[in-house]
C-alpha cells in the first residue's frame, strides 16, 4: 500500500505554541489550552472554519519545525501546579494528519504522561494511529474522534475516512489502554438526521466500552458569514439552507429552539450509554445550557471544572486535588 504524502510548508513558528483557547464571546468555553504545532488541513470538510481562517494552507499546510520552543513553553506552563491543564492539538489542523510524515507524539505523549497536572487530547478524523499504538507510556492521553452522521461524513467530509473506519480506529486505541473522547460537532440538520446520528452512536458503543470514554461534546453547526463563499464553491450550500440567525459572536447559528431540540435528541441517545455529567456542549450560550441540561449557572469556569472532574475519574496518575 502506497502512503499518501502531503505537501507541506515547513517553517519556524514565530509566535506562541501554547495559548488558551480564545473561546467565543458570551458563550461557555471548555477552558482548554491549544498546542499550535501546525496550521491548515487537507481533509476539505465543507463546514470547517479553517477554510476562512487559513485558506492558503488548505493547499499547502504549514508545519512548525522549532519544536524545542514548544516543549520550553509546556515546561514553563506546567510549573503552575495549582490547576489541571487540558491541552489539545487539533484547533488549527487535524492532530494526526501529518503524523506519518513528521512524528510529534512519540515525544509529546510521554512528556505529558510524566506530569501530574496535565492531560493531552489528540483530536482527529483520520485513522493514522499506527505510531500511537507503539507508544507504551501514554498515561494522561486522550485520543478523540470527530464524528457525524454517515450522510454528513460522506457528503461534507469527503477527504476524511468514513465513520466505520474512525470507529475501528477508536476501538484499536482503546484496546491499547488509551482513553477516548468523542465530538459530535457540527450537528447538522438533514433528512432523517435523528436516525442518522442514533445509528452512529449505536454502532460506536457496540465497539467500545463506555468506561473508556472521558467525555463527549456536542456542537450545533455555526459558521462565520464569510464562509458562505466557500460553501458555494464546495456545493455544500444546501446544508446551510435552514433557518439561521446571527449570534452575539457574529456566527450564524440555528435558531435557539432548533439547537435546543437537536441537543436534547442527541443527549437522550447518548445517556443510554454514558452519564450526563460526561456530556457537554461546545461554544454554547448559558441560556441553551439551561434549556438542555437545566443548568442556569453554567459558566466557562463551571464547564472547565466539569471536564477536569471527568479527567480525574479516568487518570489515577493526576494530582488528586479535584476542583469544586
Amino acid at each position: 500500500m502506497v502512503k499518501k504524502v502531503i505537501n507541506l510548508c515547513e517553517k519556524e513558528n514565530p509566535g506562541q505554541f501554547v495559548k488558551p483557547c480564545p473561546g467565543t464571546p458570551d458563550h461557555v468555553c471548555c477552558g482548554y489550552e491549544i498546542i499550535n504545532f501546525a496550521q491548515g488541513c487537507t481533509l476539505g470538510c465543507s463546514y470547517c472554519i479553517l477554510n476562512a481562517y487559513f485558506e492558503d494552507t488548505a493547499v499547502l499546510p504549514v508545519l512548525f519545525t522549532n519544536r524545542d520552543k514548544l516543549f520550553e513553553e509546556l515546561q514553563n506552563t506546567l510549573q503552575n501546579k495549582d490547576r489541571l491543564f487540558r491541552f489539545g492539538t487539533g484547533e488549527f489542523t487535524d492532530s494526526l494528519l501529518f503524523e506519518a510524515q513528521s512524528p510529534l507524539y512519540g515525544m509529546l505523549v510521554p512528556y505529558i504522561s510524566s506530569t501530574c497536572n496535565a492531560v493531552l487530547e489528540i483530536k482527529t478524523k483520520t485513522v493514522n494511529i499506527k505510531r500511537l499504538l507503539g507508544i507504551k507510556d501514554h498515561d494522561n492521553t486522550i485520543i478523540s474522534w470527530s464524528l457525524n452522521s454517515d450522510f454528513i461524513a460522506r457528503t461534507q467530509e469527503r477527504n476524511a475516512p468514513g465513520i466505520e473506519r474512525r470507529i475501528d480506529a477508536a476501538a484499536q486505541v482503546a484496546q491499547e489502554g488509551y482513553r477516548l473522547a468523542l465530538h459530535f460537532d457540527p450537528i447538522i440538520m438533514h433528512e432523517n438526521w435523528e436516525d442518522g446520528y442514533k445509528r452512529v452512536m449505536d454502532r460506536l458503543f457496540r465497539r467500545i466500552q463506555p468506561e473508556h470514554v472521558v467525555y463527549i461534546s456536542m456542537g450545533a453547526l455555526r459558521f462565520i458569514p464569510a464562509m458562505r463563499v466557500h460553501m458555494i464553491r464546495s456545493h455544500a450550500e444546501y446544508i446551510y439552507g435552514g433557518e439561521f440567525v446571527r449570534g452575539q459572536d457574529n456566527k450564524m447559528r440555528y435558531f435557539r429552539p432548533l439547537r435546543t431540540r437537536m441537543y436534547i435528541v442527541l443527549k437522550n441517545f447518548l445517556t443510554q450509554y454514558i452519564e450526563e455529567s460526561r456530556l457537554y456542549m461546545c461554544m454554547e450560550s448559558r441560556e441553551v445550557w439551561e434549556d438542555v441540561f437545566g443548568l442556569s449557572s453554567m459558566t466557562t469556569g463551571e464547564l472547565s471544572n466539569r471536564l477536569d472532574r471527568a479527567c480525574y475519574t479516568k487518570f489515577s496518575c493526576l494530582d488528586s486535588r479535584v476542583p469544586t
